[in-house]
């Protein structure tokens, strides 16, 4: 903070605010503290120019807006402490990125279609092991939960774990710029946000944007069983592969699944439980593994580190309630997860007589595939041995046609309370049901009603 405030003394040559008053900065008015910087973003939904009087009032040292806004406003606020930038996201990127460059931590930057929140926490626990590690928190992924998370480093933080997410081309490209990877993890190349990248490979190419601004003696470590992944070309220093392809580098063995969907599994001769459930998770454990063996972790250590990471909300937590087995997976949806999902349901050990059960709502931003990879649900659903369908949505319609043709036992609706009813007169004692939509879709409400029945 020091460096930017002695930057920001000379940004703001009219001495309006001493350098030694900055303590922060802040692009949130509703938490923002005394004698820190607040940035006015604009974003999708909000335009935090709207709480530039706001975040004064509560003690802001100063306010970073962009020049047409300070243009229509400057009399407004001919007392205040303001500072103009041309674009004030830009600005507040290049402010992290320079405060990065200043405590010059070793990065590993990790992207994925799926799974990417979970696997940051399996890497932050291992390399927290021996390391002084800091990660984004929560999905703080993109143009501006990165930079946030950059602004939390503090010096004696050795290790950032960064995960990059994006929705459209050139937005990894940007945060490979401002992170500067010396390690790049590739998760999977799925069907998330095909509005904008079309099909998988669209996909890929946004992901490999992860390379862009890399460091010069970069190590890639890539999924070995995702076909499009194992196809690239990486232009790095060396590669490191995991998965259970026997030919990966790191490779898990003898895998098992226990009545409540945690997947066990060799790495060499060493047996790991993991406490989430989800086949997936063997992939995120894998990287995790991988990494730390990059930055000497002790394998016992490594092992200790997987076995800790628990629950993230919503994302593949299995429970009981009221009898049954609830599996609640419903923080988002795109194919890939979804078919992990229901790979994972067929591998949970249910009593003899219980049915599994899925309840599935919409996948969302699928653009022009939308009705192809619906209908492709249903074929997932058949290959996994789920014995009754419970849809919710207007695009889970083809599912349902699809379901229908197939011979399944389908149920689809538009009200979701008109759901939970049939679902709770539906199923029995021991039954599994899978919870599992878009996250606009609201499919937690679904859960709760199950387990508050």
């Amino acid at each position: 903070i020091k460096e930017i405030a002695d930057r920001f003394a000379r940004w703001a040559s009219l001495a309006l605010v001493p350098a030694e008053s900055l303590q922060g900065i802040s692009t949130d008015s509703r938490r923002i503290s005394a004698g820190e910087l607040f940035v006015a973003i604009k974003g999708d939904n909000f335009d935090g120019h709207q709480f530039v009087r706001t975040a004064l009032d509560k003690g802001a040292v100063a306010a970073l807006v962009d020049q047409a806004w300070f243009t229509e406003n400057a009399q407004k606020f001919a007392n205040d402490p303001l500072l103009v930038a041309a674009d004030t996201l830009v600005a507040y990127q290049n402010i992290a990125h320079f405060y990065k460059n200043k405590v010059n931590p070793r990065v590993v930057a990790l992207t994925g279609s799926a799974g990417k929140t979970t696997c940051k926490e399996f890497i932050y626990a291992v390399l927290a092991q021996k390391w002084r590690v800091l990660r984004n928190i929560k999905s703080f992924n993109n143009h501006v939960g990165v930079p946030a998370t950059l602004l939390q480093l503090e010096p004696e933080h050795e290790i950032l774990v960064a995960e990059l997410g994006a929705s459209d081309f050139g937005e990894i490209e940007r945060l490979s710029e401002l992170v500067q990877p010396d390690v790049c993890v590739l998760l999977n190349i799925g069907y998330a946000h095909l509005e904008k990248f079309k099909n998988r490979m669209g996909v890929a190419r946004a992901k490999m944007e992860i390379f862009a601004h890399a460091s010069e003696e970069v190590l890639a470590i890539i999924n070995a069983d995702d076909e499009i992944l194992a196809q690239q070309d990486y232009p790095v220093a060396a590669v490191i592969t995991f998965g259970v392809d026997p030919t990966a580098s790191v490779v898990a063995e003898k895998v098992t699944c226990d009545e409540l969907g945690r997947y066990s599994f060799y790495l060499g001769e060493m047996q790991i439980h993991l406490r989430i459930p989800g086949r997936h998770n063997i992939y995120n454990a894998l990287a995790a593994a991988a990494v730390g063996i990059q930055f000497d972790v002790p394998m016992a250590k490594i092992k200790a580190a997987i076995e800790s990471v628990d629950f993230v909300e919503h994302r593949m937590n299995v429970t009981h309630a009221k009898g049954k087995i609830i599996f609640d997976d419903v923080y988002n949806a795109n194919p890939g997860s979804c078919r992990a999902a229901l790979e994972t349901a067929a591998d949970i050990q249910i009593v003899d007589g219980a049915r599994r059960i899925a309840v599935l709502g919409d996948m969302l931003e699928l653009g022009e595939l939308s009705e192809l990879e619906h209908r492709n649900l249903a074929e997932a659903v058949k290959e996994n041995s789920i014995d009754a369908l419970f849809l919710y949505g207007s695009f889970t319609k083809a599912t349902a046609a699809r379901a229908s043709e197939l011979g399944l036992e389908v149920n689809h609706f538009q009200d979701q309370i008109e759901l939970i009813n049939e679902l709770k007169r539906f199923s029995a004692e021991n039954d599994l049901i899978l919870v599992k939509g878009s996250r606009s879709m609201h499919m937690e409400h679904i859960v709760d009603a199950l387990k508050d029945d």
